[in-house]
């Protein structure tokens, strides 16, 4: 491909698009978002990390939950390599998008299927429930943080509150930010894609999934630390590869202490 005279737009000085602009474009305006979150956040960040370690020394659960393209994040935080035994991931094939894209967005804004899905599961108070809503207007993830709180659980919303303001909210009246304990805000603009797209009204290169999985692994790895801090590395709640040398072993113990409070997690 050659060269195409599209003038660019935001922060980008106006000059010819080439081939691979794309790629730089959202590569540095993604990692300049990614800086921006956790400098401007770095307090409230550190604050949650505290409150995961605390209900990890009490033998508590993390809970995850997101519905749509948020429910990737919850599985990020699920029995993954380098990630917590002690996430237990709220799931519901329904609310995905694999199996009905729009019965899944239907679901979503449908009451009362929130306090069902959360029944399911055997939440204790001072628990955590991370909820996962990049507009944070959809009314099962609001439903899930007042749920949440109704059982004494610490509700952790992860949204963008750019989004938030602009998107009208559900029949509830209410959006997730305004009724969680705890607020991480991705960055990301309303609509989700970060990168103008030249002489139309759209955006293009989503945030939120990058954002969320990046805000969750900061989180994850500062829990970790603290905990290591403790002086206990052999009870550390860490999942190990299983490709790696020793990680079978080191996984048969974590199952061991955490697989009879996670249904989710194998049996040892």
């Amino acid at each position: 491909m050659g060269t195409v005279p599209i003038p660019l737009k935001g922060n980008i000085m106006e000059t010819t698009v080439h081939d691979g602009d794309g790629l730089r474009l959202y590569l540095h305006a993604a990692a300049d978002l990614q800086e921006r979150v956790i400098a401007t956040q770095h307090e409230a960040l550190l604050g949650v990390a505290q409150r995961m370690a605390e209900a990890i020394r009490r033998d508590g659960r993390i809970f995850l939950f997101g519905t749509g393209h948020s429910h990737l994040l919850v599985e990020e935080g699920f029995f993954r390599a380098g990630g917590l035994a002690a996430v237990v991931p709220i799931f519901s094939t329904s609310l995905m998008l694999h199996e009905h894209v729009r019965l899944s967005s239907r679901l979503e804004r449908t009451p009362g299927i929130a306090e069902e899905l959360l029944n399911q599961y055997p939440t204790q108070p001072g628990d955590l429930l991370f909820i996962f809503s990049n507009s944070g207007v959809n009314r099962i993830p609001v439903e899930m943080a007042l749920a949440g709180r109704g059982r004494g659980l610490r509700v952790v919303a992860v949204c963008s509150v750019a989004y938030a303001r602009v998107a009208p909210p559900s029949a509830l009246g209410k959006r997730l930010d305004e009724v969680a304990d705890d607020l991480i805000d991705n960055g990301g603009v309303p609509g989700d894609g970060l990168i103008e797209l030249p002489d139309t009204a759209w955006r293009v290169g989503s945030t939120s999934t990058v954002m969320g999985a990046m805000i969750w692994n900061c989180l994850v790895t500062e829990t970790i630390f603290q905990l290591h801090r403790d002086g206990n590395p052999g009870e550390l709640p860490l999942i190990a590869s299983l490709n790696m040398a020793g990680g079978a072993e080191h996984n048969a113990a974590v199952l061991h202490r955490w697989a009879p409070r996670n249904p989710h997690l194998p049996p040892e």
